[in-house]
C-alpha cells in the first residue's frame, strides 16, 4: 500500500510533467489529471501544494539544480527527472516540512518507478549535492541507500486502503 503523501507526490510529478508540456493553472492541471486518475481525496491538498510551490519557486530551484549538476545541463535531463528533481528540491528546501531522508527516499523510489536504477542513483546524488550546497550536513546514520530503513523515519503512517 502506498502512503497518502507518496500518492500525492506521484500525482504532483505527473501534473508537473503535464505543465511542462502544456502549461495551465495548477488547479486546472490537477482537475484535468483527476478526471482520468483515481486519486485519494486525502492526497489532493499536498499534491496541489507541491505543484504550486514548485512552479512558484522554479527559477530559484533551477539555479540550485544547475549548481548541483555535474557534467549535465538541466534542459538535457528527461522531463520526468527534471521535474522530479525540482519537486524534491522544493519539498526539502522550500517547504521544509519533510525530513531530508524521506524526500530523498521518495525521489529515489519514484525515479525507479518511472525510469530505472541509474536514474535513481543520479537523483540521489543530485539531491544530496543540493542539500550540501545549502550548507546543510547529511543526517547521522544516513547512507544514501534506502534512508527510511536506516533511520526508521516514515513519511506518513497513514496508508491508503487497497
Amino acid at each position: 500500500m502506498a502512503g497518502i503523501r507518496h500518492i500525492a507526490r506521484t500525482t504532483a510529478l505527473q501534473i508537473l510533467y503535464q505543465q511542462e508540456v502544456n502549461p495551465v493553472e495548477p488547479e486546472l492541471a490537477l482537475q484535468r489529471y483527476l478526471e482520468v486518475a483515481n486519486v485519494s481525496e486525502k492526497a489532493k491538498p499536498f499534491a496541489l501544494e507541491l505543484v504550486k510551490a514548485t512552479i512558484e519557486h522554479q527559477e530559484d530551484i533551477d539555479t540550485k539544480l544547475i549548481k548541483a549538476l555535474e557534467h549535465w545541463k538541466l534542459p538535457r535531463l528527461s522531463v520526468v527527472i527534471r521535474n522530479l528533481l525540482r519537486m524534491s528540491v522544493c519539498e526539502m528546501i522550500v517547504l521544509q516540512d519533510t525530513p531530508f531522508q524521506v524526500v530523498v527516499n521518495e525521489a529515489v523510489e519514484t525515479a525507479r518507478q518511472f525510469m530505472d536504477e541509474e536514474s535513481a542513483k543520479f537523483v540521489n546524488g543530485v539531491l544530496e549535492k543540493c542539500w550540501l550546497n545549502e550548507g546543510r550536513t547529511l543526517p547521522d546514520r544516513y547512507t544514501g541507500e534506502n534512508p527510511q530503513a536506516t533511520t526508521g523515519l516514515s513519511d506518513s503512517p497513514e496508508e491508503e486502503p487497497s
